[in-house]
């Protein structure tokens, strides 16, 4: 009986053992090494239920629904000094490199950060338009702390931020991420272990120095050692139970093939679609895509944070297909913006920000 006690202990140990992982900044670095590439695969438009399962110390497992990924990107890394932009950012230690060629123009993203041997910060953006007799970049300069490492179970950290809307006015916006779950998750790469980051974002929107407003959301992810990384957005700001319902996945993967363009590019759903405004935070233009079914009689709307409409970008009818607008935000105040479209019976809005 004893011996029996002994070995279910040590199957127990061994299987938390095996559950936890720690994510260090040798992962990281093997993440963001030259010569590697990001895809990135994506769905926001989804109405679907997801395990997410609940913060605890016992090991989980959670399965990512069958979907449909309706956009698709491919990031490769550089070193700054690769870029046209290092001095720009002259801190960086890694950088990613976007492509995108579509309609005549081709659009190249870059993404710098900075890695310590306890950190991982964001440091801004570049972003090149070429177009016939055309060529603009256009840069956002924005420290923010992604991860601390190592990364582990019961390992937290806060991100403050303050977006000026006008004189006397600003959003507060303070996220919260914890790992506070783990396990093994089964993502299209295969079987991994992994750990759950609950991530909390609390904004509050002042005016005149008085609280007009506060909003609190959830999302949740799940990231391994290898690379893969899995972002849920509950349908709630607020989810409860471990069983929510969910309107987007994004699944990242780190592959190893030859750095370029080749297989860059979108796969465009088949149904309506609203995609995120790209790059966003963005100062002082930013590109607008949405996919329609079919021809439909079309409405996008830019709108302030008091519900103000500040821009009508596209009014009348346009055909099925896939379409892209910029909106130009040079003659408003940095701050929050939402942008909302109407196509026949489909509807959607999302947020952005403007940071001059």
């Amino acid at each position: 009986m004893k011996f029996a006690a002994i070995f279910l202990l040590t199957i127990m140990l061994t299987s938390l053992a095996l559950s936890q992982i720690s994510i260090t900044s040798s992962d990281v670095q093997s993440f963001y090494a030259p010569g590697k590439s990001w895809r990135f695969l994506e769905n926001s438009n989804l109405s679907t239920t997801f395990n997410v399962g609940t913060a605890s110390s016992s090991a989980q497992s959670w399965t990512l629904p069958t979907i449909t990924y309706t956009d698709t990107a491919r990031m490769d890394n550089v070193l700054p000094s690769e870029t046209p932009y290092a001095s720009k950012f002259p801190r960086a230690t890694h950088a990613q490199r976007e492509i995108q060629i579509s309609g005549g123009s081709t659009s190249t993203y870059y993404q710098f950060s900075r890695m310590t041997t306890d950190s991982l910060f964001s440091l801004g953006d570049a972003l090149r338009i070429q177009r016939a007799g055309t060529d603009t970049t256009e840069f956002t300069f924005h420290i923010g702390l992604d991860m601390v490492l190592p990364f582990t179970y019961g390992k937290s950290f806060t991100n403050r931020d303050s977006i000026p809307i006008a004189p006397g006015s600003y959003v507060i916006q303070r996220t919260t991420d914890v790992c506070d779950a783990f396990g093994t998750v089964v993502v299209p790469g295969g079987t991994f272990q992994a750990l759950r980051k609950k991530q909390t974002i609390i904004s509050q929107t002042f005016y005149g120095g008085v609280q007009f407003s506060a909003d609190t959301s959830v999302q949740f992810s799940f990231l391994t050692k290898e690379g893969y990384e899995t972002d849920i957005t509950p349908k709630d700001k607020n989810p409860s139970g471990s069983t929510i319902p969910i309107t987007g996945i994004s699944y990242v993967t780190v592959i190893t093939t030859p750095t370029g363009i080749a297989g860059q590019g979108q796969t465009l759903p088949t149904g309506p679609f609203l995609a995120q405004n790209y790059p966003n935070p963005f100062n002082p233009t930013t590109a607008i895509s949405y996919q329609l079914s079919a021809a439909s009689t079309v409405t996008l709307k830019v709108y302030d944070v008091l519900g103000k409409e500040v821009a009508t970008l596209v009014d009348g009818v346009q055909s099925a297909g896939m379409h892209t607008v910029r909106f130009d935000g040079s003659s408003l105040r940095s701050g929050m913006y939402f942008y909302r479209i109407q196509a026949g019976s489909f509807h959607d809005a999302r947020k952005l920000i403007l940071i001059k």
